[in-house]
């Protein structure tokens, strides 16, 4: 039997390694593919379709993706962890990997969040290596990927529009109940 096209397995023998025809563009970083599976194009986050970047991402990833025939490489680690029920990974696109390019291109960032949880972390494209670029404005050192003030007022999930994003002691907002590092993580 020939090797594998994808990365060699190492967390857990259900991931996939499919091949299939990108049959839609959601946005810039899910697109559906022939079989009825939506997917999440890991340690990518671009813009939502209705921010600033929003459309030219999901145009940038149709130039690449559309109609193409697509490698999908789900992440070992990440096997049915996306609440959406979206499988994780990373996609090539008539060959090209369309996860690096985004983040290449400027029009998606790396989702710090996830970097160790990804099989994929530790690879030069996603660029998890490097640390995350420090938010703008006021923000708090505990919650350094995204940007949310010290106390006061001492804010609650409900206040914050950001779900699942990393947290540092000392937590001035206790948004990280369970203590595992990551605020907000539910609702």
């Amino acid at each position: 039997p020939s090797p594998s096209p994808c990365k060699e397995s190492m967390g857990s023998r259900y991931a996939r390694c499919i091949g299939r025809n990108v049959t839609r563009v959601v946005d810039g970083d899910t697109v559906d593919v022939s079989g009825g599976l939506r997917i999440r194009l890991v340690l990518v986050d671009a813009p939502e379709l209705s921010e600033v970047g929003g459309p030219e991402a999901k145009t940038y990833l149709e130039s690449m993706c559309l109609s193409a025939s697509a490698l999908i490489d789900e992440d070992d680690f990440q096997v049915g962890d996306d609440p959406y029920g979206r499988v994780l990974a990373v996609v090539y696109c008539a060959g090209t990997n369309a996860n690096a390019a985004m983040i290449s291109a400027g029009r998606a960032e790396t989702y710090y969040s996830f970097c160790s949880d990804s099989e994929f972390g530790n690879e030069a494209w996603t660029g998890c290596s490097s640390p995350p670029p420090p938010p703008p404005g006021n923000c708090d050192a505990a919650y350094p990927d995204v940007c949310i003030p010290s106390p006061p007022p001492d804010l609650d999930c409900a206040d914050i529009p950001y779900r699942r994003f990393r947290v540092l002691p000392p937590d001035p907002h206790r948004f990280d109940g369970d203590m595992d590092g990551i605020g907000c993580e539910s609702g």
